[in-house]
Protein backbone atom coordinates (compact mmCIF):
# COMPACT_ATOMS: atom_id res chain seq x y z
CA UNK A 1 0.00 0.00 0.00
CA UNK A 2 1.24 3.07 -0.97
CA UNK A 3 2.36 6.04 1.80
CA UNK A 4 -0.64 8.17 2.65
CA UNK A 5 0.49 10.98 4.30
CA UNK A 6 -2.18 12.10 6.94
CA UNK A 7 -1.35 15.52 8.57
CA UNK A 8 -3.96 17.34 9.82
CA UNK A 9 -3.63 19.99 7.13
CA UNK A 10 -3.63 17.59 4.60
CA UNK A 11 -7.11 16.02 5.82
CA UNK A 12 -8.83 18.73 6.28
CA UNK A 13 -8.09 19.93 2.59
CA UNK A 14 -9.32 16.77 1.20
CA UNK A 15 -12.46 16.98 3.41
CA UNK A 16 -13.53 20.20 2.40
CA UNK A 17 -13.35 18.87 -0.82
CA UNK A 18 -16.07 16.14 -0.32
CA UNK A 19 -17.92 18.12 1.92
CA UNK A 20 -18.36 21.15 -0.42
CA UNK A 21 -22.10 20.93 -0.39
CA UNK A 22 -22.67 21.73 3.14
CA UNK A 23 -22.70 25.83 4.05
CA UNK A 24 -22.37 25.54 7.41
CA UNK A 25 -18.77 23.72 7.27
CA UNK A 26 -16.51 26.98 6.76
CA UNK A 27 -17.73 28.19 10.85
CA UNK A 28 -17.97 24.70 11.80
CA UNK A 29 -14.47 23.13 12.91
CA UNK A 30 -14.36 19.24 11.63
CA UNK A 31 -14.07 17.05 12.90
CA UNK A 32 -15.96 17.42 15.98
CA UNK A 33 -17.75 13.98 16.75
CA UNK A 34 -16.68 10.27 15.54
CA UNK A 35 -16.57 10.08 11.67
CA UNK A 36 -18.29 6.59 9.99
CA UNK A 37 -16.56 4.50 7.31
CA UNK A 38 -18.46 2.53 5.45
CA UNK A 39 -17.20 -0.50 3.80
CA UNK A 40 -18.70 -2.25 1.27
CA UNK A 41 -17.38 -6.04 2.07
CA UNK A 42 -17.25 -8.59 5.24
CA UNK A 43 -14.60 -7.85 7.99
CA UNK A 44 -11.83 -9.43 7.85
CA UNK A 45 -11.18 -8.58 4.09
CA UNK A 46 -8.56 -6.74 2.19
CA UNK A 47 -10.87 -3.35 1.79
CA UNK A 48 -11.73 -4.29 5.94
CA UNK A 49 -8.10 -4.91 6.47
CA UNK A 50 -6.92 -1.55 4.86
CA UNK A 51 -9.50 0.93 6.50
CA UNK A 52 -8.69 -0.28 9.88
CA UNK A 53 -5.00 0.38 8.68
CA UNK A 54 -5.96 3.58 7.55
CA UNK A 55 -8.17 4.63 9.97
CA UNK A 56 -5.96 4.05 13.36
CA UNK A 57 -3.44 6.73 11.47
CA UNK A 58 -5.73 9.26 10.85
CA UNK A 59 -7.51 8.72 14.38
CA UNK A 60 -4.33 9.59 15.60
CA UNK A 61 -3.87 12.61 13.15
CA UNK A 62 -6.81 14.26 13.58
CA UNK A 63 -8.12 13.19 17.25
CA UNK A 64 -11.24 11.85 16.42
CA UNK A 65 -12.66 8.34 16.11
CA UNK A 66 -13.38 6.72 13.63
CA UNK A 67 -16.13 3.94 13.51
CA UNK A 68 -15.68 0.69 10.44
CA UNK A 69 -19.18 0.04 9.41
CA UNK A 70 -19.39 -3.21 7.13
CA UNK A 71 -21.60 -3.19 4.49
CA UNK A 72 -21.36 -6.28 2.17
CA UNK A 73 -23.03 -7.52 -0.18
CA UNK A 74 -24.63 -6.92 -4.13
CA UNK A 75 -20.88 -6.90 -5.09
CA UNK A 76 -19.96 -3.76 -2.84
CA UNK A 77 -23.31 -1.95 -4.21
CA UNK A 78 -24.99 -1.83 -0.40
CA UNK A 79 -22.17 0.09 1.05
CA UNK A 80 -22.42 2.11 -1.75
CA UNK A 81 -25.73 3.22 -1.68
CA UNK A 82 -25.75 3.74 1.98
CA UNK A 83 -22.81 6.59 1.66
CA UNK A 84 -24.56 7.99 -1.05
CA UNK A 85 -27.91 7.86 1.24
CA UNK A 86 -25.48 9.56 4.06
CA UNK A 87 -26.36 13.46 5.00
CA UNK A 88 -22.99 15.38 2.97
CA UNK A 89 -21.70 16.62 6.39
CA UNK A 90 -18.36 14.83 6.10
CA UNK A 91 -19.12 12.77 9.22
CA UNK A 92 -19.75 9.37 6.49
CA UNK A 93 -16.82 8.42 3.92
CA UNK A 94 -16.84 5.44 2.29
CA UNK A 95 -13.77 3.20 0.66
CA UNK A 96 -14.00 2.48 -2.96
CA UNK A 97 -12.16 0.72 -5.43
CA UNK A 98 -11.63 -0.63 -8.68
CA UNK A 99 -15.13 -2.82 -8.33
CA UNK A 100 -17.76 -0.08 -6.76
CA UNK A 101 -16.44 2.54 -9.01
CA UNK A 102 -15.69 1.06 -12.23
CA UNK A 103 -16.63 -2.53 -12.64
CA UNK A 104 -20.33 -2.91 -11.22
CA UNK A 105 -21.00 0.20 -14.11
CA UNK A 106 -20.74 -2.63 -16.78
CA UNK A 107 -21.36 -5.36 -14.27
CA UNK A 108 -25.31 -4.02 -13.28
CA UNK A 109 -27.95 -2.47 -16.02
CA UNK A 110 -28.54 -0.51 -13.24
CA UNK A 111 -27.24 0.48 -10.29
CA UNK A 112 -28.45 2.28 -7.18
CA UNK A 113 -25.97 5.34 -7.12
CA UNK A 114 -23.84 7.09 -9.11
CA UNK A 115 -20.31 6.85 -9.02
CA UNK A 116 -19.53 9.69 -11.05
CA UNK A 117 -22.41 12.28 -10.20
CA UNK A 118 -22.78 11.08 -6.32
CA UNK A 119 -19.52 10.29 -4.86
CA UNK A 120 -16.44 12.86 -4.98
CA UNK A 121 -13.11 11.13 -4.59
CA UNK A 122 -10.58 12.01 -1.19
CA UNK A 123 -7.65 10.63 -1.62
CA UNK A 124 -5.98 7.27 -3.22
CA UNK A 125 -5.15 4.93 -0.80
CA UNK A 126 -2.80 2.44 -2.61
CA UNK A 127 -2.52 -0.26 -5.23
CA UNK A 128 -3.71 -4.13 -3.63
CA UNK A 129 -2.21 -7.08 -6.30
CA UNK A 130 -4.10 -10.59 -6.48
CA UNK A 131 -2.55 -13.76 -5.51
CA UNK A 132 -3.43 -17.05 -7.15
CA UNK A 133 -3.47 -19.78 -3.96
CA UNK A 134 -4.85 -23.41 -3.77
CA UNK A 135 -5.77 -25.74 -1.02
CA UNK A 136 -2.78 -27.17 0.14
CA UNK A 137 -3.89 -31.05 -0.25
CA UNK A 138 -4.52 -29.95 -4.07
CA UNK A 139 -1.67 -31.73 -5.75
CA UNK A 140 -0.66 -28.99 -7.79
CA UNK A 141 2.94 -27.21 -6.99
CA UNK A 142 2.96 -24.59 -9.72
CA UNK A 143 0.69 -22.87 -12.12
CA UNK A 144 1.54 -25.06 -15.27
CA UNK A 145 0.75 -28.20 -12.91
CA UNK A 146 -2.90 -26.29 -12.04
CA UNK A 147 -3.81 -25.83 -16.18
CA UNK A 148 -2.56 -29.29 -16.59
CA UNK A 149 -5.00 -30.40 -13.80
CA UNK A 150 -7.87 -28.36 -15.04
CA UNK A 151 -7.54 -29.32 -18.70
CA UNK A 152 -7.98 -33.27 -17.59
CA UNK A 153 -10.98 -32.36 -14.71
CA UNK A 154 -13.09 -29.93 -16.78
CA UNK A 155 -15.27 -28.24 -14.61
CA UNK A 156 -14.46 -30.52 -11.80
CA UNK A 157 -12.40 -28.26 -10.17
CA UNK A 158 -14.50 -25.19 -7.95
CA UNK A 159 -13.12 -21.54 -7.98
CA UNK A 160 -14.02 -19.27 -5.26
CA UNK A 161 -14.18 -15.41 -5.09
CA UNK A 162 -15.09 -12.79 -2.59
CA UNK A 163 -18.45 -12.27 -5.15
CA UNK A 164 -19.35 -11.15 -8.50
CA UNK A 165 -17.37 -8.88 -10.44
CA UNK A 166 -14.44 -8.83 -7.89
CA UNK A 167 -10.59 -8.83 -8.97
CA UNK A 168 -10.51 -11.90 -7.70
CA UNK A 169 -14.04 -13.34 -10.00
CA UNK A 170 -12.89 -11.09 -12.90
CA UNK A 171 -8.79 -12.37 -12.25
CA UNK A 172 -10.14 -15.83 -12.38
CA UNK A 173 -12.41 -15.33 -15.93
CA UNK A 174 -9.46 -13.82 -17.33
CA UNK A 175 -7.39 -16.77 -16.35
CA UNK A 176 -9.53 -19.26 -17.84
CA UNK A 177 -9.59 -17.77 -20.56
CA UNK A 178 -5.89 -17.25 -21.16
CA UNK A 179 -5.59 -20.78 -20.17
CA UNK A 180 -8.31 -22.51 -22.32
CA UNK A 181 -9.83 -24.00 -18.78
CA UNK A 182 -13.01 -24.40 -17.54
CA UNK A 183 -13.56 -24.33 -13.73
CA UNK A 184 -17.24 -23.68 -11.45
CA UNK A 185 -16.55 -20.25 -10.08
CA UNK A 186 -17.91 -19.89 -6.54
CA UNK A 187 -18.74 -15.72 -5.33
CA UNK A 188 -18.98 -15.06 -1.71
CA UNK A 189 -19.92 -12.52 0.31
CA UNK A 190 -15.96 -11.65 0.83
CA UNK A 191 -13.32 -12.73 1.22
CA UNK A 192 -12.99 -14.27 4.78
CA UNK A 193 -15.90 -16.45 4.25
CA UNK A 194 -14.04 -17.93 0.87
CA UNK A 195 -10.41 -18.56 2.57
CA UNK A 196 -12.23 -20.22 5.48
CA UNK A 197 -13.79 -22.76 2.75
CA UNK A 198 -10.81 -23.19 0.97
CA UNK A 199 -8.90 -24.13 3.75
CA UNK A 200 -11.15 -26.78 5.17
CA UNK A 201 -10.93 -27.90 1.36
CA UNK A 202 -14.72 -26.88 0.25
CA UNK A 203 -13.78 -25.65 -2.72
CA UNK A 204 -10.34 -26.00 -4.75
CA UNK A 205 -8.36 -22.24 -5.40
CA UNK A 206 -9.04 -18.58 -5.31
CA UNK A 207 -7.56 -15.29 -6.63
CA UNK A 208 -7.56 -12.94 -3.73
CA UNK A 209 -6.18 -9.31 -2.43
CA UNK A 210 -2.69 -10.25 -0.86
CA UNK A 211 -3.50 -7.84 1.97
CA UNK A 212 -5.85 -10.64 2.88
CA UNK A 213 -4.66 -13.82 1.93
CA UNK A 214 -0.91 -13.02 3.06
CA UNK A 215 -1.46 -14.79 6.82
CA UNK A 216 -2.48 -17.82 5.43
CA UNK A 217 0.07 -18.04 3.12
CA UNK A 218 2.53 -17.83 5.39
CA UNK A 219 1.27 -20.05 8.09
CA UNK A 220 0.91 -22.83 5.33
CA UNK A 221 -3.00 -23.11 5.54
CA UNK A 222 -2.87 -22.30 1.38
CA UNK A 223 -0.44 -22.85 -1.33
CA UNK A 224 0.15 -19.95 -3.43
CA UNK A 225 1.10 -20.36 -6.77
CA UNK A 226 1.34 -17.10 -8.64
CA UNK A 227 1.16 -13.09 -8.37
CA UNK A 228 -0.93 -10.57 -10.39
CA UNK A 229 1.11 -7.28 -10.99
CA UNK A 230 4.61 -5.97 -12.49
CA UNK A 231 6.95 -7.18 -9.59
CA UNK A 232 6.33 -10.17 -6.66
CA UNK A 233 5.78 -8.01 -3.46
CA UNK A 234 7.05 -8.66 -0.47
CA UNK A 235 4.24 -10.29 1.70
CA UNK A 236 3.35 -8.32 4.93
CA UNK A 237 5.60 -9.51 7.49
CA UNK A 238 8.77 -9.61 6.15
CA UNK A 239 8.25 -12.86 4.66
CA UNK A 240 8.95 -14.76 2.04
CA UNK A 241 6.69 -16.01 -1.14
CA UNK A 242 6.05 -19.45 0.42
CA UNK A 243 5.90 -21.09 -3.45
CA UNK A 244 4.80 -18.24 -5.25
CA UNK A 245 6.68 -19.05 -7.82
CA UNK A 246 6.12 -16.78 -10.62
CA UNK A 247 4.52 -13.65 -11.93
CA UNK A 248 0.99 -14.28 -13.39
Amino acid sequence: MTELKTTRRNVLKLGAVAMASSPLLARAAWPDRPIRLVVPSAAGGSPDNICRILTAELQKTLGQAFVIDNKPGASGNIGMQEVVRAAPDGYTLGYGNVGTLAINKSLFARLPYDPDKQLMPVALIGYVQNALVVRTDLGVNSVGELIKLAKSRPGQLTMASPGNGTTGHLGGELFKSMTGTFMTHVPYRGSPRAIQDLMGGQVDLMFDNLSSIAPHIRNGRVKALGVSGRAQPAFPGGSDHRGCRQRL
